[in-house]
């Protein structure tokens, strides 16, 4: 479970440091899919209404400092990494004056990035929840301006819970007294929770999943059915915070909202396509995306390299992937991650077997992405992990 004795830190922390969580009105978001995606779209949408914007968001795809950026006028300019590297270490020393039995990466990045945004000033900011809600470190802002929740579903289940009850508990923990609640999904038992929750709480409930259609007329620069919810909950959320955007700021903002390293096509002939979905409800939004896409574009043969975390339900991404009828003329390649929680891309191999179908593996995703190079597949399909995403993006366009 998410751990209180270190929420208690994060705000001592916070209070040694002046508290820079209240010199700005955050909008705050939570979920398990999509988070970013409704990050990004807010921005954009905000950008477009002559509104200078913070987004906090995580993980990054390449650079650290990709997590902390400003938008202002088409501007959109991460922090540097030199300022990044000096904030940080400031919280470091904060922690270790106040001799603080724990601390992680996530703590200190959330409280290095108040800093700059209560050093900025910009009229919002967009905080996307890290793993969870109640005890979450971006958890530690008193007021935002609305709580925002993407689609809830089975992930982190080992700190968060095993069941959906439980998770969605943990979420709902961004509630605050009086803030209006904005939802997103269909799902009726996550749906009761949060609108209890907001009852509770004396906040007004938007239910996202019946308004859709209002946001069909709307041209999307992010590919995918599943990319309504989230331009639709973006919108929403914007209103029933009371923030004033008109309909051409809306309209152009959701056009121009690209969210890298999501379904990011970064090439053609081949087509390149790198996505970051790492659990099942995620690979299932991908398949229904990419289906399409191949149906459009007559893709007949298609490469997809996959890599994910030990923690993840990976045996039920693999089910879903090799499902008969979802990845047609699709072969697989299991590759390793170069990072700590990595699945071995054997174990990974093994599972494609066990699901019917053949699957190379590679123990470096270097080896992975100099094959997929030199192959004539008409489409590379990279999937399964934000991490690998970010590895394999970078190889590509530093080729």
């Amino acid at each position: 479970m998410p751990n209180p004795v270190a929420f208690g830190i994060m705000k001592d922390v916070l209070s040694v440091l002046g508290n820079p969580e209240r010199d700005f009105k955050a909008i705050h978001i939570a979920g398990t899919n999509g988070k970013g995606s409704v990050a990004i779209m807010m921005a954009s949408i905000l950008e477009e209404a002559g509104y200078s914007v913070g987004l906090y968001t995580s993980p990054h795809l390449e650079l650290e400092a990709e997590r902390v950026q400003v938008w202002d006028k088409g501007f959109h300019k991460m922090i540097p990494q030199d300022h990044f590297d000096e904030l940080m270490d400031r919280v470091r020393d904060v922690i270790h004056e106040i001799d603080a039995e724990y601390s992680s990466v996530f703590m200190i990045y959330t409280a290095a990035a108040y800093l700059y945004f209560a050093e900025t000033k910009p009229d919002y900011v967009v905080l996307e929840c890290g793993v969870g809600g109640r005890l979450d470190m971006t958890n530690t802002i008193k007021d935002p301006v609305v709580s925002v929740f993407t689609q809830i579903g089975l992930d982190h289940t080992q700190s968060l819970g095993n069941t959906i009850f439980r998770i969605t508990r943990e979420k709902a923990g961004i509630i605050k007294p009086g803030v209006p609640v904005v939802s997103q999904t269909p799902d009726l038992s996550v749906k009761n929770i949060l609108r209890r929750t907001a009852e509770e709480n004396g906040c007004t409930f938007t239910d996202v999943s019946m308004l859709l259609d209002n946001y069909r007329k709307y041209s999307l620069a992010m590919k995918g059915e599943h990319q309504l919810r989230n331009a639709a909950t973006a919108a929403e959320a914007i209103k029933a915070a009371g923030i004033d955007v008109s309909e051409e700021a809306i309209a152009t903002g959701l056009a121009k909202a690209v969210n890298p390293g999501r379904f990011e096509v970064i090439s053609e002939k081949p087509y390149w396509i790198i996505d970051g979905s790492h659990n099942p409800d995620a690979i299932e939004a991908l398949i229904t995306t990419f289906s399409r896409f191949a149906r459009e574009k007559n893709i007949k043969r298609t490469l997809l390299i996959f890599g994910c975390m030990r923690d993840k339900n990976s045996r039920r991404m693999v089910q879903l992937l090799t499902g008969k009828g979802n990845m047609r003329g699709v072969s697989f390649a299991a590759v390793a991650i170069d990072y700590e929680r990595a699945e071995d891309p054997e174990t990974l191999a093994g599972m494609f077997a066990d699901a019917g179908r053949g699957c190379t593996y590679y123990q470096s995703a270097e080896e992975a992405f100099s094959e997929a190079m030199a192959s004539d597949f008409e489409c590379i399909l990279i999937t399964g992990s934000i991490y690998l995403a970010g590895t394999m993006r970078g190889y590509f366009f530093n080729n």
